[in-house]
């Protein structure tokens, strides 16, 4: 169970749009389901589906809910490099980041960074399948450096840890 992807892709988010889904994701605050925000980065190539809300948004949304799981799309548009900053990563403890379309985004590097940046825990795998197949994520994923139990968190481990209350899996199957 959890809400998303939330994305605003006509126009930036607001204040106001923060303030009109406050009522429901103070609830999921208290109940600790996770909301999925569809993220990138504002400089950069332009691409369909590139947003046009700032970072600084999506880092007022997270502090006007530091109980709500938040999970970044899009390796959070660059928002997990902020967490180098003392008081950020601080607000940022029910963060976590995407590889969604981390392809067309990043060099595979980008895995080995976001480790040594935010920690392995806090890094979800994510597709943004049909727009890429996973077997692309999972050579970029096997040629970055990692150990294997690292990508295996990333692939799944993690995910399952942090939501076991509301995702159960008898049998948890990596692709590949």
């Amino acid at each position: 169970m959890g809400v998303g992807e939330v994305a605003f892709y006509l126009k930036e988010m607001t204040l106001q749009d923060i303030d009109l889904m406050r009522p429901i994701l103070r609830e999921m605050g208290k109940k600790g389901i996770p909301l999925l925000l569809h993220t990138n980065e504002t400089i950069g190539h332009s691409y369909p589906g590139k947003g046009m809300t700032p970072l600084e948004r999506f880092y007022e949304l997270i502090l006007s809910f530091p109980n709500l799981p938040i999970i970044l799309g899009h390796w959070g548009g660059g928002l997990l490099f902020y967490e180098l900053m003392p008081e950020v990563a601080k607000t940022m403890a029910n963060v976590y980041y995407d590889t969604a379309a981390s392809p067309f985004l990043y060099s595979k590097k980008i895995y080995f960074i976001a480790c040594q940046l935010v920690g392995i825990e806090k890094i979800f795998f994510g597709s943004d399948f049909p727009l890429i197949l996973p077997r692309r994520y999972f050579k970029e994923l096997e040629e970055s450096g990692l150990p294997k139990q690292d990508q295996e968190k990333i692939l799944g481990l993690n995910f399952s840890k942090r939501f076991d209350t509301f995702f159960k899996f008898d049998n948890f199957l990596f692709f590949k």
